[in-house]
């Protein structure tokens, strides 16, 4: 069975994308427009916004269920999950051809 989206832990996400950075652990989160702001802080911001999308998605589609919410809002918290899901697979798709590029260069 496929588990729920609201399973997933946008703090736990976020922790863990910043393990996987060299970025100081320390550091105070960055708003992603200053000027200085990383990109594994602007990597996060993502994460977690992807996250949310996808559980308000979820959330929106239960009270759909139970009728607690129109079907426009379904549709329109459907049509955003789908939208943040083909963003995401085009980022990750980018970013795996990066890396092949960079594994064909020579030493």
């Amino acid at each position: 069975m496929i588990n729920a989206v609201s399973s997933i832990d946008s703090a736990g996400l976020a922790a863990e994308m910043r393990k996987a950075s060299a970025v100081d652990q320390t550091a105070p989160a960055v708003d992603p427009t200053q000027a200085s702001a990383s990109f594994a802080d602007f990597m996060t911001n993502m994460g977690t916004s992807f996250v949310d999308n996808l559980k308000a998605a979820e959330t929106t589609s239960m009270n759909g269920v139970l009728g607690k919410a129109s079907v426009r809002e379904v549709v329109e918290s459907v049509m955003t999950a789908d939208q943040t899901l083909q963003t995401a697979m085009a980022f990750r798709d980018k970013i795996v051809s990066a890396y092949l590029e960079v594994v064909k260069m020579p030493i």
